[in-house]
């Protein structure tokens, strides 16, 4: 029943934040919802190297024969791709001007908390990618980490599904981030107005912690095959 609610929250917005906790399915909730609200391609995911072939796996059980790109070791398809595009955070500067040349209908960011540091190349790769897509596209960003009590860590998210909390950080960071300037400059990891951020938040943001969500099935653990560079890899001894 969660993931049929999160299914829901999702439909019922172009731009969207499900932040269930680890476990509780938000990989094929945004798959389902993808592919009901758009059902022609392309399709972008952008997430950990480490989660790319799972991304892979979950695509091929919600959806008969998709197209998947697999980006690194595989190469970024032609413009014309119309399938399933995945690629990790620090591909995004390598592939960053062929991915603009694509007409996205949704574009997934999966463990969307690497983009938190509103200062970095990520994170600034992270938006200009959903500003410089053509039309209005799905952009969903998924995490299970909770940031409601750094809520600096949330303003990216809020930048890239572009809620209008998201629009100045100072702004922003005055009002829940309990900022204040030192001789430094400004000090932005306190919490303040945490019930007013979470009203807010209410239209744009799912969370449910596992404890939430009652007569889950038995745990399932899955062994993923991760792509490692040769010079980090090691042997058992």
């Amino acid at each position: 029943p969660h993931q049929v609610e999160g299914v829901a929250f999702l439909m019922g917005r172009r731009r969207a934040i499900l932040a269930d906790d680890m476990g509780l399915g938000k990989t094929r909730q945004a798959i389902v919802a993808v592919t009901h609200e758009e059902p022609q391609g392309p399709y972008l995911v952008v997430c950990p190297a480490s989660v790319k072939r799972n991304w892979g796996r979950e695509i091929g059980f919600v959806c008969p024969d998709p197209d998947v790109c697999i980006v690194g070791p595989g190469e970024m398809p032609g413009s014309e791709w119309k399938g399933w595009v995945i690629i990790n955070y620090d591909l995004l500067k390598r592939h960053k001007e062929a991915l603009t040349l694509f007409s996205w209908q949704a574009i997934v960011f999966d463990e969307a908390h690497y983009l938190k540091n509103h200062t970095s190349q990520r994170s600034r790769l992270g938006r200009s990618l959903v500003k410089e897509c053509p039309g209005n596209p799905l952009v969903y960003c998924l995490t299970g980490t909770p940031m409601m009590n750094r809520p600096r860590d949330l303003f990216v998210l809020l930048q890239v599904v572009g809620h209008s909390m998201g629009r100045s950080f100072i702004t922003y960071a005055k009002r829940y981030c309990d900022a204040f300037q030192n001789e430094y400059g400004w000090v932005t990891d306190g919490a303040s107005n945490l019930e007013e951020l979470a009203l807010e938040l209410q239209g744009v943001l799912l969370r449910r912690a596992k404890e939430d969500v009652l007569e889950l099935p038995p745990k399932l653990r899955i062994w993923l095959d991760v792509d490692v560079p040769p010079n980090t890899a090691q042997k058992e001894p």
